[in-house]
């Protein structure tokens, strides 16, 4: 398989059409339509942009090695995409469940004797609940890479409508996971305020993490259903030159969310500033966010 089949190939993975293309290339339907037929070639300037726009080499192109690479059947890979968005989603959420129980089992009122006691079995419930998390993302990664691995290159899936019915509906998803973050703190503050409980109490950081459990479950499950519609980027990522900055956002992220969780046990343990600690997960939060859109804003400047 040549040139003109591949070209075929590629146009179609992305759902595009022959005027489409030819309108990126700046060239006429006419000539597209030529090289699609062989009875044409297009000049090395813009074979060059050919396989820009579709991030492929030139010896891919020519050699046919396309035809082996495609694959994705639609109900595979929603089913696949569908099942890594909730288990990661339910495994954040697992972790963050075992924080909330911690710091409720911690906040139980006892005698100074058994507060230690309590303080132990706390973590003992947030590390079972970290081992059950665990398998989730290493199993579900696996089988992510495996599925990759059979099909590094699959077309595009999605119409138009159904992605713009999908950014409609994450964009409602995103605004109620934020309010309820901000619902979260404002109850804090309210029962710390007016005094409805003590500065020792742990229930309103109790409630402030339950409230988070819902909004990190659908973030996270919500951003990966969002990547589940770029076909542009599952693509890029099979290309070994292609670093998605998503990756290091995600890596960031990560490693800011670990070190509040590091500074909140430390601060509530070690000096018993449990009804001031919990700053470090809405600052973390905005930290993670501000990672987000500085890479973002990177990556759009080198697009340019």
């Amino acid at each position: 398989m040549g040139f003109s089949e591949n070209l075929q190939i590629l146009r179609k993975m992305q759902n595009m059409s022959q005027e489409q293309l030819a309108e990126k290339l700046e060239v006429s339907r006419q000539a597209v339509s030529k090289w699609e037929s062989g009875s044409g070639y297009p000049e090395t300037e813009k074979l060059i942009t050919i396989c820009e726009l579709f991030n492929c080499s030139i010896d891919e192109i020519l050699k046919g090695k396309f035809s082996e690479n495609i694959g994705g059947d639609k109900k595979e890979y929603e089913s696949l995409m569908n099942k890594f968005s909730k288990g990661i989603a339910l495994a954040v959420a697992l972790i963050l469940i075992g924080v909330t129980i911690f710091m409720y089992i911690v906040g139980i009122p006892t005698s100074e004797n058994m507060k230690d006691k309590y303080a132990i079995i706390g973590i003992a419930v947030l590390l079972l609940f970290v081992v059950a998390a665990v398998p989730i993302f290493i199993i579900l990664g696996i089988e992510q890479e495996n599925y990759r691995r059979k099909n590094p290159k699959i077309p595009n899936m999605y119409t138009d409508e159904e992605i713009e019915k999908f950014n409609s509906k994450f964009a409602k998803k995103i605004a109620i996971a934020v309010m309820i973050n901000i619902l979260s703190v404002i109850q804090l503050v309210l029962l710390y305020g007016i005094e409805i409980v003590s500065e020792e109490s742990t229930i309103p950081i109790v409630i402030l993490l339950g409230m988070t459990v819902i909004s990190v479950y659908m973030y996270v499950y919500y951003g990966i259903q969002k990547t589940k519609y770029d076909i542009e980027i599952y693509n890029k990522i099979s290309s070994r030159t292609y670093k998605d900055p998503n990756d290091k956002v995600g890596k960031m992220s990560g490693v800011i969310m670990l070190i509040a969780t590091m500074i909140f046990f430390i601060c509530g343990i070690v000096y018993n500033l449990w009804h001031i600690a919990w700053i470090v997960f809405p600052i973390g939060g905005m930290m993670c966010g501000i990672v987000a859109i500085i890479f973002e804003n990177s990556e759009e400047i080198k697009n340019d």
